[in-house]
């Protein structure tokens, strides 16, 4: 007599399924306000509407706001990693100033898109971040595939004679300068980082 196993159950596969592209979608989205608005932005009800979801699936899946915060963090350096390296292979091999390579390095640092309030926006609450271990974790991850993307500028630009360790400094300059632009008197903190960066790579050349 044949016995036939169990039936499996139905739906499951979906519903996990679902369940991981709602969580998935929250955490884009969750990003998206991070670096578009800032970590204010990031709050259950406003992850849940960009989302298209109901405000009760964010707190489903993120109970807490640390939680919610870690998930915007990790996905914000993966999207920002993906448009440094984008930004970097879309260009074209030519020898480049000091300067225009100096605001290249800014600009793929701060991928995808680079805007005057860089500092309230997108490096004050970077820095915020690297004080808590999860959120700091986050950054860790994605500080060498940055400087890979940083090498791949200069190499375009014609300073593949810059070694990785300096690749490093640049990085370190351009936030340090972008913070204090504004202390050492600048009004626009984009100009006075190129103009730093710029003097390092001409001294690295």
């Amino acid at each position: 007599m044949t016995t036939s196993s169990s039936p499996r159950p139905r739906g499951r596969p979906t519903q996990q399924r679902r369940s991981a592209e709602k969580q998935q979608a929250m955490r884009a989205a969750a990003a998206q306000l991070l670096i578009d608005r800032g970590p204010d932005a990031v709050t259950h009800r406003q992850v849940a509407a960009a989302a298209g979801l109901p405000q009760g699936s964010a707190s489903y899946y993120f109970p807490n706001a640390e939680g919610l915060f870690l998930a915007a963090v990790e996905e914000a350096e993966k999207v920002r990693v993906a448009g440094a390296h984008a930004y970097a292979d879309a260009l074209r091999r030519r020898t480049r100033s000091p300067a225009t390579t100096a605001r290249l390095l800014i600009e793929a640092l701060y991928a995808p898109h680079l805007e005057p309030d860089v500092v309230p926006l997108r490096l004050a609450p970077m820095l915020e971040a690297t004080r808590t271990p999860s959120t700091a974790a986050a950054m860790a991850d994605a500080w060498p595939h940055l400087l890979a993307a940083l090498r791949k500028v200069l190499d375009a630009s014609g300073y593949s004679a810059i070694a990785d360790d300096d690749i490093v400094q640049l990085r370190l300059l351009a936030d340090a300068a972008l913070l204090y632009a504004t202390t050492a008197g600048s009004d626009d903190a984009i100009d006075y980082a190129v103009e730093r960066l710029a003097r390092l790579i001409t001294q690295l050349s």
